[in-house]
């Protein structure tokens, strides 16, 4: 499935937040600003290792609900996405 990115955003006060799916065990869930999340970890030079899935569990969860008893999954997904996300945007590098 991979990240999509919705074309709608969220508008809390000034931030207008987009809204992600990505597939967590075959379901599909909308994470809101899981692209700003990316990015803002992307640029720390955060690379996709096994230090990153507690690190984008912390950022998700602190703007969207995730069930305690999904972590687990919510990590395998995260990471997933967010290596195939590092792989684009080096691929983008000049």
């Amino acid at each position: 499935m991979g990240l999509e990115v919705s074309k709608k955003s969220v508008c809390c006060g000034a931030e207008r937040l987009e809204i992600a799916q990505i597939d967590v065990f075959g379901v599909t869930i909308g994470l809101v600003a899981l692209n700003q999340i990316f990015e803002q970890l992307f640029a720390l030079g955060r690379l996709p290792d096994a230090s990153v899935p507690d690190k984008l569990l912390k950022l998700v969860a602190a703007k969207n609900y995730v069930p305690t008893k999904a972590e687990d999954e919510y990590r395998v997904a995260l990471l997933r996405e967010y290596a195939r996300f590092c792989s684009k945007k080096s691929k983008q590098k000049p």
